[in-house]
């Protein structure tokens, strides 16, 4: 006869776990990878820019 009782407000919250933080390092890798790119194409494009001239 217990079963039918309606549950309590406590007993319906389920306390999940917070999602896993990643350190804030992780995201310089793809930043950098990014910029270095960019980098090499800046300076080649400058070099063949100042090579034609």
């Amino acid at each position: 006869m217990d079963r039918n009782l309606p549950t309590t407000a406590a007993a319906d919250v389920e306390e999940t776990p917070l999602p896993r933080r990643q350190p804030l390092s992780v995201a310089f890798l793809p930043l950098a990878l990014v910029t270095f790119i960019v980098l090499a194409f800046i300076m080649a494009a400058w070099t063949f820019l100042f090579a034609a001239a």
